[in-house]
């Protein structure tokens, strides 16, 4: 009895986890910090201080590491690595794979110094839909304190609901998100402006828009080309992503040269001054163009609504692109409200 209980730890802790693991795991969307709650999770279970999320390219049989957590610490290299034993191992037979850590398995861990010598990898397979291989979680154990049984199989359920997010969050991706900017699609705007205009009926707060247009893009692509006007969209939509609020601001291609974003509990005060810091921050930016750089401007409509003085989708939209449209005429390379 007391080498079981030394076998099975207290088991209703370790299924109360999992549990929280789940509800971390399948409700994000974001593939990014999917990877980071993946190996959080995965870390939590295993005790591992070294890990690493690789995922295998789509229609390529290439691979790349997009998520590693050292000590805590968080890195997203999306770097490529090469096959190794441990992988083809797992990917051939579809299951975990623990074996003495070696040099030829050094690159799954970003070439860091790791205490490898005393140490045990462990390889589990990312296993989604078609019992199709998508990836690997692996991590560093020391030899002194080996997995459990019981650890290992909460591991795999782990990993198939991690597979299976994963798989989500690529089609979400493919869905809602613009091919070229990596903004959300027109259609999302949408949906998701009618759902924060639902949402602020019910609360005392306030809802923005921030809608802008590239100054003289047309010319802009005569002049350089379209091949360059891409990497200015490419470019305007990081510096979107830069300064938003993560997991709570929503930025858009609405269509051409023309962005929105929405932000939620932003008064009127709030979106101008989020305004102000994009046009300048645009304005600031030296756009790449072969060995030169490239100025570019933007052109900025904000509106604003509150749960007192609630407008229609359409009328909130035609708001604020009469702002943007004011904005335009008088000049460009403003913000008008």
């Amino acid at each position: 009895m007391e080498k079981e209980n030394l076998e099975n730890p207290d088991i209703e802790i370790m299924f109360q986890t999992l549990r929280y693991a789940a509800r971390q795991i399948v409700s994000e969307l974001d593939p990014q910090l999917l990877a980071n709650h993946a190996l959080e999770m995965v870390a939590d279970f295993s005790h591992s201080s070294y890990l690493s999320l690789i995922i295998i390219n789509e229609g390529s049989p290439s691979l790349l590491i997009t998520s590693n957590l050292k000590n805590g610490v968080f890195s997203a290299p999306n770097t490529g690595v090469a096959w190794t034993p441990s992988l083809k191992k797992v990917f051939e037979s579809k299951k975990i794979c623990i074996r003495k850590m070696n040099q030829a398995e050094y690159c799954l861990f970003l070439d860091m110094e790791i205490p490898y010598q005393n140490s045990k990898i462990y390889c589990l397979p990312l296993i989604g839909t078609k019992n199709r291989v998508g990836g690997f979680i692996v991590f560093l154990v020391p030899d002194s304190t080996p997995l459990t049984s019981i650890q290992e199989e909460i591991l795999a359920v782990l990993t198939t609901m991690i597979a299976t997010t994963i798989e989500n969050a690529n089609l979400f991706q493919l869905a809602t998100m613009d091919g070229l900017t990596g903004l959300y699609v027109r259609r999302y705007f949408n949906i998701r402006l009618q759902e924060e205009i639902a949402r602020l009926s019910r609360t005392e707060s306030s809802l923005a828009l921030v809608m802008t247009d590239i100054d003289h893009f047309k010319n802009f692509n005569d002049t350089y080309g379209h091949q360059q006007g891409d990497i200015i969209l490419q470019e305007l939509a990081q510096i979107f992503r830069n300064i938003i609020r993560k997991d709570l601001d929503i930025p858009c291609r609405f269509g051409g040269e023309e962005f929105v974003i929405i932000l939620p509990s932003t008064d009127l005060e709030g979106a101008i001054v989020f305004a102000e810091r994009l046009r300048h921050k645009c304005a600031a930016h030296l756009f790449p163009y072969g060995k030169k750089s490239l100025h570019v401007t933007i052109s900025l409509g904000v509106a604003a609504i509150d749960n007192t003085h609630i407008l229609s989708k359409a009328d909130f939209i035609k708001a604020v692109d009469s702002k943007l449209y004011e904005a335009k005429a008088t000049g460009r390379n403003k913000v008008r409200f």
